[in-house]
């Protein structure tokens, strides 16, 4: 009987020890965690792009352009790597009476114009950016080799404007595209044209 009752005390006694160890272990994990290896740590969650601001009460936008503003030009853009563009009010509609032109007062000086070279537009979203698009970009806010929007409403409605095409985008992750010139421009400088 010694021979069966020494081997079951030797077992009963692993069992409880190993049962003590196995406890203790699990109140490690309940109580303080300590044997948990630690969550990995968040994503990092970027907040989407705020969107361009649409025309206020006022009917101006980001870049200080009313609802019924043109750009208007000479000629269209063409083959030319760019045209500057010059802020107008619409006074008189095209029509088949003025061969597809309208009559332009430029904001600017005040004379008239007419053309068949007119475009309104709005700010650029991202998914507007792409190669080849046709885009209007204002002139007088330049840093470090960078055209930025305007900054004040009188810099925008006074102040040069240009037509380019979108040349390269790689850059975007700087902060500015490529145009065609090799001009360089914010993202939030960037006008499209209404269709």
């Amino acid at each position: 009987m010694k021979q069966v009752v020494i081997p079951v005390i030797l077992v009963l006694l692993c069992v409880g020890i190993a049962r003590a160890d196995l406890w203790n272990e699990a109140q490690k994990l309940v109580i303080d965690g300590s044997s948990l290896s630690p969550p990995p740590p968040p994503e990092p969650v970027e907040p989407p792009p705020a969107p361009a601001r649409e025309p206020s009460a006022s009917g101006e936008d980001d870049h200080y352009i009313q609802r019924d503003d043109f750009f208007i030009s000479e000629q269209p853009l063409g083959t030319h790597e760019w045209i500057y563009v010059h802020l107008s009010k619409m006074v008189t509609p095209p029509s088949s009476r003025t061969k597809g032109e309208g009559e332009f007062f430029k904001v600017t000086d005040g004379n008239r114009y007419w053309t068949r070279s007119f475009w309104k537009s709005h700010i650029a979203n991202a998914g507007e950016l792409r190669l080849g698009a046709v885009v209007i970009i204002f002139e007088g806010a330049s840093r470090d080799g960078v055209y930025h929007a305007p900054d004040a409403k009188d810099n925008a409605r006074s102040g040069n404007w240009f037509m380019a095409k979108v040349t390269d985008l790689s850059d975007l992750y700087k902060g500015y595209v490529t145009v065609s010139g090799g001009y360089k421009a914010s993202p939030k400088n960037i006008r499209v044209l209404v269709r």
